[in-house]
């Protein structure tokens, strides 16, 4: 019988070999409840999510997928939780709430959809807010740097964790959840951003020290 484990494993050792990527910044990724979010370039970008912890993660997921009978039986080993495609789910909601509270961990892509255009980051489309806010708990980017490609090695940044503690106690408006979504970008943003950065002034830095040499 398949189980999570086994699966993550399988399925990971074969996208090492077809898009393989290095992790960086799981250990900032803690026990406990969570929320993941990143950028979303192809379907495999779920097994990312997967390897920045040993704990199960729940995916949220289109209710599409499930329209496969092979497809359908993998979400349920995973226990994947299903969202129309409008994100108008209640049972949805309350699936990953429940999960939440339960201490374990769910991830999502926000833009809800693939990125299949040149820009860094697509509007994000909503929900990871909720979940964060209605169950307390830290969110944590995890940027792809680029595209992935076969054969190409590429870089998944595990960002800081924060928490969205500012709404706790207010009554949500749209607008708040708005605010509270772009806080969400913004991090996003700033996690791939804060590691090129860091990436060229070390490089800078090993230039000035050959000529100085």
């Amino acid at each position: 019988m398949l189980t999570y484990g086994f699966l993550k494993k399988v399925v990971n050792a074969f996208i090492q070999i077809i898009l393989p990527y290095k992790l960086i910044g799981k250990e900032k990724v803690k026990d406990g409840a969570c929320v993941l979010v990143g950028n979303h370039y192809r379907i495999w970008d779920i097994v990312h999510m997967a390897c920045t912890t040993k704990e199960k993660v729940h995916f949220i997921t289109k209710q599409e997928l499930y329209k496969s009978k092979f497809l359908a039986h993998l979400c349920d080993i995973v226990e994947a939780i299903p969202v129309s495609r409008d994100g108008q789910d209640a049972k949805a909601v309350m699936t990953a709430l429940r999960y939440l509270k339960k201490g374990e961990k769910i991830s999502m892509f926000p833009e809800g959809t693939r990125n299949k255009t040149d820009a860094e980051l697509l509007p994000l489309k909503g929900g990871a807010a909720l979940f964060a806010i209605k169950a307390r708990v830290p969110v944590y980017p995890v940027m792809c740097l680029r595209k992935t490609r076969p054969f190409h090695r590429t870089k998944i940044i595990v960002g800081d964790g924060f928490e969205l503690s500012e709404f706790y106690d207010r009554r949500m408006s749209a607008d708040d959840y708005a605010a509270a979504e772009n806080i969400i970008r913004d991090k996003m943003l700033e996690t791939k951003r804060a590691y090129l950065e860091k990436i060229a002034a070390e490089k800078a830095a090993k230039k000035k020290k050959r000529k100085k040499n």
